[in-house]
């Protein structure tokens, strides 16, 4: 899960939104990176249970 994380908060602006706040709080990477993997495998729960597809503007809709 270490990867997938890594290319999140690459490629995806809401993990690294969330990567940048965590590091700024905590000042630890390694501690962000896992809690966005935490994050990664709660999504991919939840699309899989809800049989949905992955929607980048989702929580931007419902704001």
């Amino acid at each position: 899960m270490h990867l997938p994380a890594l290319t999140a908060v690459k490629w995806d602006d809401n993990f690294r939104e969330i990567y940048a706040r965590l590091i700024s709080k905590h000042g630890i990477k390694m501690k962000a990176l896992v809690a966005i993997q935490r994050k990664i495998l709660e999504l991919i729960y939840i699309l899989f249970k809800n049989e949905t597809i992955y929607d980048k503007e989702y929580v931007k809709k419902i704001a």
